[in-house]
This record gives C-alpha cells, structure tokens and sequence, in this order.
C-alpha cells in the first residue's frame, strides 16, 4: 500500500507525517528487495483468484502525479503494480485535503491547532465530504486565501493512466470523489462504483476491476455491493473484519520490508 513516492525525505512534509509518503530510496530499496528473493509482482485482480507466497501486489492509491518515475521503474524492472485513481482528482488535479495539506506545509510556523487537526484526521474528515467549489469558498471564507497551493496537476490525468495502462499497469476502483463508501446512501454508493467502472471503461480497461475502499471505509452493506462489480476487495493496513476484504501492508519510510 503506497500513495506517494517523494524524491527525498522531509520530517516536516505532511505527507511523512502521515506516513503516506516513501522516498524515493525507500521506494527502490522495496523494489531490490522483491527482485533479491525472487518474488513476483502481479495485478490485485487476480487475488480472488489465488495466490502464492511468492506473489507481490503493488497498489498505489490516489494516482499522485510523482508516481510516474516510480511505475517507470516498475515498467523497466519487468513488474506490475495497480493504481486506484479518483476519478474527480484525475478530472481536475485537485482535492481539497491536498490542496489544504500544501497550504500548511507552505506556511513557516502554520497555527499548532490546525496542523494538529488534518495530522490527527478530524480536519481531514471534514474536508473529504466538500465539493471543490465549497472547499475553495469556506478557504476564502476561513483564512482568506483564495489561491491553491499546488501550481500544476497533483493528480495523473486521463492520458497519463491511459497509458500506464498500456504498459500492464493495471487500473482499479478507488470512488469518484473519494468519499468515505460506509457514509453514504445506497444510491450515492451505486453511483460511485457504476460511474467508476464506465469512466475506467472509457480509459480501455476490459480486465476485471479491483476495488480500494477510500479511507478503508467499509461495513456489511458496502462489501455486498462492491461483490457485485469486483471480486476483489482492499482494505487498509488493519486486522480486517469481513474475510472478503484482503488487508495490505502499508509500507513507511522507516519499515519497507
């Protein structure tokens, strides 16, 4: 379980705060590491299918633009990983916990009470459920900034997965905009998923389709659905609960074996 892949390491950068983030060191010592016991990268969707102790799934979430040197690598090494694009971050290169993350990590001395909020999760989980355009107004409205803080796409678009994915990078189900699945309504979850599986459809997927929770968020309901469209279900590093839903190793800078 990867989400971004930074060339170097940084103790004050959100991201490896949140342990959400790899140097690129780290990155290519696990790549060594696979390659040194002969173990072999394969797609997530062929989980449900089986698997042997020499099997190796590389998922990346979000689909962060910075990857690319690291599916390159991949690519040119002779292996695989899948990675589970937004399709709203994809769309506009953007999304409102990065956008606010940038913003601190921009700031000199950011206010202790605001870091300490996104860092410990309850900012976050106020900012996943805005749409962009709400996001940017209570920013305006809040701090009085009316800039992002990202110049540039932080996001892979259509054509950059498009053609990862015909290098044998494999595409998966991550929700539309991200939102936690077990908080949403029946309908709103059956839009997610059926408007994730057209739009990965529409970039040339025909191989089946795994799928990552956001957030890790899941219960009894969403599985049963998510079972109709995929076979293969992600967690997050976490003892899981359903025997349906496969738990992933979340690899940190200090601990990538």
């Amino acid at each position: 379980m990867l989400h971004r892949i930074i060339e170097h390491f940084d103790e004050n950068n959100y991201y490896f705060q949140r342990k959400t983030a790899i140097s690129w060191l780290r990155f290519v010592a696990l790549l060594d590491l696979i390659e040194k016991n002969g173990w072999e990268t394969k797609p997530t969707s062929i989980l449900a299918s089986g698997y042997t102790d020499n099997d190796v799934f590389i998922t990346f979430d979000d689909g962060y633009t910075d990857n690319n040197k690291a599916l390159d690598e991949l690519i040119r090494r002779g292996m695989t990983a899948t990675i589970y694009p937004v399709k709203d971050f994809a769309l506009t290169g953007f999304s409102p916990i990065d956008d606010m993350a940038h913003h601190l990590m921009s700031i000199q001395e950011p206010p202790p009470s605001i870091r300490r909020a996104l860092l410990d999760g309850r900012l976050k989980k106020l900012l996943r459920d805005l749409t962009v355009t709400r996001y940017r107004h209570l920013r305006k409205h809040w701090f009085g900034i009316d800039f992002d803080a990202y110049i540039g796409h932080l996001f892979m678009n259509e054509q950059q997965l498009m053609h990862y994915y015909s290098q044998g990078i494999e595409l998966g189900i991550h929700g539309r905009s991200h939102r936690a699945f077990n908080h949403l309504t029946a309908a709103t979850l059956e839009s997610e998923l059926s408007d994730s599986l057209v739009w990965l459809q529409l970039l040339g997927v025909t191989t089946p389709v795994s799928i990552c929770f956001p957030h890790g968020k899941h219960n009894e309901q969403v599985i049963t659905k998510c079972l109709s469209i995929g076979q293969t279900l992600l967690g997050v590093d976490c003892e899981m609960e359903f025997i349906q839903v496969f738990r992933r190793i979340h690899v940190k800078e200090e601990c990538y074996g």
